[in-house]
């Protein structure tokens, strides 16, 4: 027989027997609905933490620290950071380098707008591009850039003072007036020359200068680091430059550094994090990732999705037993009709997909019913901010997350899912239908 037939047949036979089609659907419909709303919860859980933490800081970033170390603790120099930088899973490795020095920018005739340097940070030179950061204008350096090009934080300068004003008048505050107006600083640092020069306490000494060479202004991203809201990045070497000079014109001997105090590593994938992580600490290196806190909070929601998940598959086996239970009556009811099916030479195998496709329609007509119920359910969650389970805290109730995410493959897997539960729940009594003896079959009342 053809597909077409046995489709038609099987249709036919659904639907004589309207009300037990219905009610054995329904346990498919509760079950798939289930299911799926459950996964989505738990979908929606994922992607409220995630997007949570990642306010908090970037997920893919390790910060390394080596304050105060010992004489046995590892040593954070630049061939620790070429090893952690070959690491599986590393997409750069930078210290995030301060100087001991006493560095003063400045700015306008007789320099009169000055910025004392204590927010001036090293990096390498081809790392800055990578970290992730998002530039109000022009951008970051490389290696090929200028020598003592520099990239300022959003507000860094503010942090210019006049000199021809008194202290307590003599700044410019980023924040609105009574107008909600916020005042230019006194020097745009994009456009305007700048000197960096030494300060030097020796009376005679040499006064180091180095021309400046702006690339670009960060946006504010306190999850990212100071740096990018009142702070300066250049070139650690050429930061290196300016504190030797620095020590040099002062007379001063070079301070011996147990390596850097502090470094971030930008891993390539989130999924690597946990990984490069342990390796550093391998190294004998403090460190510090969102790691430590996603990871809790993911396997408590897997944990919830796996309890409702539970539920959701229980209640499509109760729908299974039932599918079961209606294709065992229907080859009761109809052990006459399969008998002269045999007779008039029905093939074995057309008799067991005939019932294989009755099951398996009342599992995919189940399937997208409940599957566009979950929709609905998925809309209402979502619209009022309720949850089950107290899910709902851990979802963004009040923010802006959904708290019930239904992606394609979800509601596509359920549909599937359903309509395997339905073949697999008429297989046994397929198999039964098919052993039926024709004579005894004709015979049947």
């Amino acid at each position: 027989m053809k597909f077409y037939d046995l489709m038609t047949m099987a249709l036919q036979n659904l639907s004589r027997r309207k009300m037990r089609t219905i009610l054995t659907m329904i346990g498919v419909v509760a079950g798939t609905g289930m299911l799926v709303f459950m996964v989505s919860l738990g979908l929606g859980a994922q992607q409220s933490i995630q997007e949570m933490l990642e306010g908090m800081g970037d997920l893919t970033i390790i910060e390394i620290y080596n304050y105060g170390g010992g004489a046995n603790q590892a040593v954070l120099d630049d061939k620790a950071m070429a090893q952690i930088q070959a690491m599986d899973g590393v997409l750069v490795a930078t210290p995030f380098y301060n100087a001991n020095a006493d560095l003063l920018m400045v700015s306008g005739k007789q320099d009169r707008y000055q910025m004392n340097m204590y927010n001036v940070v090293g990096v390498y030179p081809q790392a800055l591009q990578y970290l992730g950061y998002e530039y109000l204008e022009g951008s970051g350096f490389t290696e090929n850039s200028p020598p003592y090009t520099v990239v300022f934080g959003q507000y860094a300068a503010y942090e210019f003072r006049d000199n021809k004003k008194k202290p307590g008048f003599n700044r410019v505050d980023p924040y609105p007036d009574a107008n909600g107006k916020i005042k230019d600083p006194f020097v745009d640092v994009m456009h305007d020359k700048l000197i960096i020069r030494t300060n030097t306490n020796k009376e005679g000494a040499k006064q180091y200068e180095y021309k400046v060479t702006p690339a670009g202004i960060l946006k504010e991203d306190w999850g990212k680091g100071y740096e990018t809201s009142r702070g300066i990045f250049m070139d650690i070497n050429d930061l290196k430059r300016m504190e030797a000079d620095y020590n040099k014109a002062n007379g001063l001997k070079k301070e011996e550094k147990k390596g850097y105090e502090q470094a971030k590593v930008k891993c390539t994938d989130i999924k690597m994090v946990g990984q490069v992580e342990e390796a550093i600490q391998a190294m004998g290196f403090n460190t510090y990732s969102q790691e430590s806190q996603r990871k809790p909070l993911e396997d408590w929601v897997q944990q919830q999705q796996l309890f409702y998940g539970i539920i959701g598959g229980m209640t499509l086996f109760v729908a299974a037993v039932g599918i079961a239970n209606t294709m065992y009556m229907s080859i009761y009811e109809r052990t006459r009709e399969i008998g002269v099916m045999k007779v008039v030479g029905c093939f074995v195998t057309d008799i067991r997909s005939e019932f294989l496709l009755e099951a398996g329609t009342i599992g995919f007509c189940g399937g997208i019913i409940g599957v566009l119920i979950s929709y609905l359910f998925s809309f209402l969650s979502n619209y009022f901010g309720f949850s089950l389970g107290g899910m709902g805290g851990m979802m963004g109730g009040g923010g802006g997350s959904s708290m019930s995410i239904i992606p394609p493959w979800l509601a596509l897997g359920g549909i599937v899912f359903a309509t395997l539960v339905g073949l697999l729940s008429g297989f046994f009594p397929s198999n039964r239908a098919v052993r039926i003896s024709a004579l005894e079959a004709i015979k049947h009342d």
